[in-house]
């Protein structure tokens, strides 16, 4: 079974997770698995309150297929956090894809994953962080797919949740890629 760390923190943004959630737990009988810094339960943008099933520093990442990391108001407070960059690092090392939305981008820069590669997210988080993505190169594209990294514009949401997918095999054919992104968009 596909097994899924999302990272949580107070105020993520959730509706730019929402399209990913449903396509890994639909398409590939993903198991989610929430997880906070602290192990506290956390409150996102929209109001959702989220119970982790555990801290981040007691799980095992070798577990994983796939590290989700939403964007959100509450990233700050995460950027110092050690044992997030210690997660997103080993993730790395084990070949564990990342997909990560808007924000969330800051936390691979700080964790030094995107020196030498070309990543996304929106234009204001990257003018306000720039120092974080010293040695990467900042493209403003929608989505980027790199070494089994996922950045994204918290914008993004169809192409996120089908790059994701798209990523880790969920998708078969083309065609069925094309279905559900057409459907993410609303064009079904």
């Amino acid at each position: 079974m596909l097994k899924v760390l999302f990272l949580a923190y107070p105020q993520y943004a959730d509706f730019e997770i929402g399209h990913v959630l449903f396509l890994l737990r639909k398409v590939g009988k993903a198991e989610i698995v929430t997880v906070t810094v602290n192990g506290l339960p956390v409150e996102s943008i929209g109001g959702l309150k989220v119970h982790a099933e555990t801290k981040l520093t007691e799980i095992k990442v070798n577990e994983f297929d796939l590290i989700l990391i939403s964007g959100g108001d509450g990233i700050g407070e995460m950027i110092d956090e050690e044992s997030v960059s210690q997660v997103l690092q080993a993730a790395v090392k084990q070949s564990i894809p990342i997909a990560s939305i808007c924000a969330s981008a800051v936390l691979l820069g700080k964790a030094g994953l995107l020196k030498g590669k070309s990543f996304t997210c929106l234009a204001h988080t990257y003018e306000r962080n720039h120092h974080l993505f010293e040695g990467a190169t900042y493209t403003g594209e929608n989505i980027l797919v790199e070494n089994n990294i996922i950045t994204a514009k918290g914008t993004a949401f169809a192409e996120f949740a089908t790059a994701t997918c798209q990523l880790l095999d969920l998708f078969p054919t083309k065609d069925q890629y094309h279905s559900w992104l057409n459907f993410c968009r609303g064009n079904n």
